[in-house]
């Protein structure tokens, strides 16, 4: 990605179609800054990516604090209680309610099994565990092909990266590698929560799915794909090995180093079906 990209991106991108500004505009702001290159320096104006912080509360209990792009709030809630194992994927949630600092949820869950979950710290955030993660037994397949192309429309479909270069990207694909839902955020686990809420939200089987996101995966990721119910978690970016032994635990096919026509499959490699010239 050029630095001209993003630092010209409001200028020369031409694909903005008639009120798109306005729904993305609440992700940046435009600020100036003073660029040095080896042969000049110069003020330029750029798009800066806002981070915002929201608390959540689920039936008046404090729950976490998120450092989010201010935008998809109500898919940020219900996919972040789906991905840290609060509730159950096709738990129904009454109401979510967005104000300038907080969102509220009420849920019919016992308020001191929400006071008493513990949390632990990886990966720089707060991942919350109840008992064991969640076990794949989805019989999803998805080609090698499937794969590649999905992880390939990660940077095409970026929009706020495009423009920012200060966003995560994740997306729910079908087990053809086709794009059903898509979302950006300042933050990679808030991108993945947001996605997997809008996916509900619209009564997606993520058991038949993939989740294909930014970055490295780290355990944090696996976790969320696993409560979610993911078969297979796919990036461009590297893997850890608790990442790994998780995957392998719950049954979550892990892809990663996905670039050009390659892919390591570091587990649940029977899901993943192999080109006919390797079989």
């Amino acid at each position: 990605m050029s630095e001209k990209r993003h630092s010209e991106s409001k200028r020369e991108d031409k694909t903005l179609q008639k009120g798109e500004e306005d729904i993305f505009s609440p992700f940046y702001v435009p600020l100036t800054c003073f660029k040095i290159t080896e042969n000049d320096k110069q003020h330029i104006d750029v798009d800066v990516i806002i981070e915002k912080r929201l608390d959540l509360f689920v039936n008046n209990v404090h729950i976490t604090t998120f450092f989010a792009s201010p935008h998809e709030l109500k898919e940020l809630a219900i996919g972040f209680l789906v991905c840290e194992g609060f509730i159950e994927p096709d738990t129904k949630v009454d109401h979510v309610r967005v104000e300038e600092k907080a969102i509220f949820c009420e849920i019919k869950v016992d308020g001191t099994e929400l006071e008493g979950l513990t949390h632990l710290e990886r990966c720089g955030t707060t991942s919350y565990r109840r008992g064991r993660i969640r076990n794949i037994r989805s019989d999803t397949h998805f080609t090698t092909d499937a794969i590649i192309h999905a992880v390939g429309q990660l940077k095409e479909l970026g929009r706020i990266w495009h423009r920012t270069g200060g966003a995560h990207i994740s997306m729910v694909c079908n087990d053809r590698g086709e794009v059903i839902f898509f979302c950006e955020d300042v933050g990679r686990a808030c991108s993945v929560d947001k996605v997997v809420g809008k996916a509900l939200l619209n009564g997606t089987d993520l058991s038949k799915c993939a989740l294909v996101t930014t970055g490295r995966l780290a355990s944090t990721m696996v976790s969320k794909a696993a409560n979610a119910g993911f078969p297979l978690v796919a990036s461009k970016g590297a893997t850890v090995r608790e990442a790994v032994e998780l995957a392998q635990e719950a049954g979550v096919t892990l892809v990663a180093f996905v670039r050009g026509k390659d892919l390591y499959v570091y587990a649940g490699k029977e899901r993943v079906i192999l080109p006919p010239d390797l079989v």
